[in-house]
């Protein structure tokens, strides 16, 4: 008795990680009808990383998000927010108990730049090499679908954007970069809304 009961919750486990691969990748095919809008990029970082904090899987794990100037730009602010979620969590799984993640947003022209530095078990060149594919995980066997990091960079890549990783090999930490382009709020050089231009011969016609 006591090894059916042991077989069916192994059967329950399958069948709910089957259904979050499942809607992943519904997910995954549904990205491109987004409603986007003008979004504070700082603020969503800094409100990903404080849900975070809360998780007791990361417990001693530290996230820093460096303070600064707010940037804004256009995009869906759920789908980022998956993506921030995503590299955070990436970046936690990848730390030691006492490791650290820190975030930075800065502006440099018309991107904004998100930038994700943590120092844990770093990569190797050939798992950056396929780091974005779909079902390519470096997490350990029942740890991930591989799904994240793809998903990511459709998001990312829909946006107009780009993503890239860095490290110097293993144990050595990784850095995530993320650039998105900056909210055209039609704003003309000298400070004001650019002025609606009206046809007056139409309005002549009439």
């Amino acid at each position: 008795m006591q090894v059916m009961r042991r077989y069916l919750e192994l059967i329950q486990q399958e069948a709910f990680r089957c259904k979050g691969i499942t809607e992943k990748l519904l997910d995954f095919s549904r990205l491109g009808e987004v409603r986007r809008q003008p979004t504070a990029i700082l603020a969503l970082v800094t409100d990903v990383a404080d849900m975070l904090r809360h998780v007791g899987r990361f417990n001693g794990r530290a996230i820093d998000v460096d303070a600064g100037t707010d940037v804004l730009v256009t995009v869906n602010p759920q789908e980022i927010k998956q993506v921030v979620l995503n590299l955070l969590v990436n970046a936690l799984d990848s730390i030691e108990e006492a490791g650290r993640v820190r975030v930075s947003v800065r502006r440099d022209g018309s991107t904004a730049v998100l930038t994700f530095i943590d120092d844990g078990c770093g990569m190797t060149d050939e798992v950056l090499e396929h780091l974005f594919e779909p079902f390519f995980t470096r997490r350990r066997v029942g740890q991930g679908t591989g799904l994240g990091l793809s998903i990511v960079h459709r998001i990312v890549a829909d946006h107009g954007g780009r993503i890239e990783a860095t490290s110097a090999g293993p144990g050595q930490g990784s850095t995530f970069r993320v650039t998105l382009p900056v909210a055209d709020i039609g704003i003309a050089p000298g400070g004001h809304a650019p002025k609606k231009e009206v046809d007056h011969s139409a309005q002549q016609a009439a």
